[in-house]
């Protein structure tokens, strides 16, 4: 594992990467990946995230910080953070690490907090790595995609308030925003407000540099499955058409032997029924010359008054 990655992963989660779940003084540390697969043993999560890329200046991980309410008892941050977790595994496919922090001692005690690590790749259900999550650097889509998670973990801060029964609530919007529905606002409130806009811009403009456009990377996913299903229609469609070439070829070798038998059997019949007739005509010409030998054996015809005499 990289230097800077094991460093800041050791800032955020401890020392202890191994174990999926820690609890102690306050803080909790989980693995997490999209449901239906099984969390990863941090230290081998990250070290396969490091393995998988190529370049050395290559994103292993992205964080996503989140402000926990005071409000929220440690079980319930607890919760809060692992759903919010859940739901970033569940839309871009990764898998994680995540930390609750509680506040520091010279600090703000209300300052509870939560890091959240996850994969830059995909994980698939093999459990390897796979493609990379570019709709999270898209120019483009990027800012959507900003705004999705900001609503998400609005949503989720403010269902854990309501369900401790808490009456505050957190709102994503700036104070230009909010304030905008109230009508008119003092010169000093509408620079605040202004300044406030601009630096929330700079700050979306600078966090949708890491994002890319989910529904290009579906696109592209759908477009080699359709190509690779092509290809193997056509393998498909090939092997069916050199079977049926094979089987008549079979076929036409078959009855060309059929042939070649019959002719031969036809050709047997043939040179029996002629040996058969010459042997008939042999014994014919035998019989022939044993009787005209038989005739020449008994001499000459005597003739008598009235015609020959056979007498001895």
């Amino acid at each position: 594992m990289g230097n800077s990655l094991l460093e800041h992963l050791r800032r955020v989660v401890g020392r202890n990467f191994g174990p999926h779940h820690l609890w102690q003084d306050g803080q909790h540390v989980a693995s997490f990946s999209p449901e239906g697969m099984a969390p990863q043993p941090s230290a081998e999560l990250w070290n396969r995230a490091e393995a998988a890329e190529v370049r050395k200046n290559a994103r292993v991980a992205r964080e996503v910080l989140v402000a926990l309410r005071a409000e929220l008892s440690p079980a319930q941050r607890r919760e809060l953070t692992l759903g919010i977790a859940q739901a970033l595994a569940d839309r871009y496919g990764t898998a994680g690490t995540l930390a609750v922090h509680t506040p520091d001692r010279e600090g703000d005690q209300r300052n509870h907090h939560a890091h959240i690590l996850m994969t830059t790749r995909r994980l698939e259900p093999s459990g390897a790595l796979g493609e990379k999550t570019r709709e999270l650097d898209d120019v483009k889509r990027g800012p959507e995609e900003i705004e999705w998670v900001r609503a998400m973990i609005e949503a989720h801060t403010n269902h854990a308030l309501e369900r401790a029964g808490s009456a505050e609530r957190v709102d994503r919007r700036s104070l230009f925003e909010q304030r905008a529905p109230l009508g008119t606002v003092t010169r000093l409130q509408a620079n605040n407000d202004r300044r406030q806009l601009t630096a929330d811009r700079a700050e979306l403009g600078a966090v949708s540099a890491q994002i890319i456009d989910i529904e290009q990377a579906r696109a592209e996913r759908a477009a080699r499955e359709q190509a690779t299903g092509a290809a193997s229609a056509g393998m498909e469609a090939f092997k069916a058409r050199f079977q049926q070439s094979q089987d008549v070829a079979a076929r036409i070798e078959a009855e060309r032997a059929r042939l070649t038998a019959e002719a031969q059997r036809v050709a047997q019949e043939r040179a029996a029924e002629q040996a058969a007739q010459e042997r008939e005509q042999e014994q014919e010409r035998a019989a022939k010359a044993q009787k005209h030998a038989a005739l020449s054996n008994a001499g000459p015809v005597k003739r008598g008054r009235s015609g020959p005499d056979f007498s001895m």
